[in-house]
């Protein structure tokens, strides 16, 4: 604005820049337009210049350190079972969404696996959830009440309820979750 200010063009011209009609323009030989839009291309070109080499030129591991590192990491023994169990009572498939390929579903923990060791092998403390919902749900943005109808947590936002909101919980053959449990999460992961 301030260019445009800077050589008197008018204010009917204003939004000019912003239509891409350079050409049209410069057929009026206005002789301050023209400068001014000259400026702004070379500036664009500028800018356009400084972003591809901020680009080309960003380095991640700038010392070339080692990319890797040897770790002992816990593993969660009979996990495999427990989501054998869980997926076979919902049909293998997640119990919002629907979706129904394994590789994309988990066995969903109501109550964290780290926080109860008596339960976190008890079927009613898990849910076969496609992983954005094991995701959302881990993280708080949603759970269920005692009815196993969606409620959503503080964090979730409008984009979240929107995305969910012609959800319903597809409620298992099987174990269907512990209300306690449900409960438990609402209050604890969804606050």
């Amino acid at each position: 604005m301030e260019i445009l200010h800077h050589f008197n063009i008018r204010g009917d011209k204003k939004g000019v820049l912003k239509n891409n009609l350079t050409y049209e323009l410069r057929k009026n030989n206005d002789t301050n337009f023209n400068k001014a839009l000259d400026i702004y291309e070379e500036l664009n070109i500028v800018k356009e210049e400084a972003e591809e080499y901020f680009i080309k030129n960003q380095q991640i591991n700038k010392n070339n350190n080692p990319t890797e590192s040897k770790s002992e990491i816990k593993i969660r023994i009979y996990q495999n079972k427990l989501r054998e169990i869980i997926l076979s009572n919902y049909n293998s498939t997640c119990a919002i969404c629907e979706i129904n390929k394994t590789d994309l579903l988990v066995c969903s923990h109501i109550k964290p696996w780290n926080i109860d060791k008596e339960e976190r092998l008890n079927p009613k403390n898990a849910i076969c959830l496609c992983v954005l919902h094991d995701k959302m749900f881990d993280k708080g943005y949603f759970s269920l009440d005692p009815e196993y109808k969606i409620i959503f947590g503080q964090k979730a936002d409008y984009q979240i309820k929107e995305l969910l909101k012609t959800n319903s919980f597809k409620v298992p053959k099987h174990n269907e979750p512990d209300k306690n449990f449900l409960k438990y999460h609402f209050e604890e992961i969804c606050r």
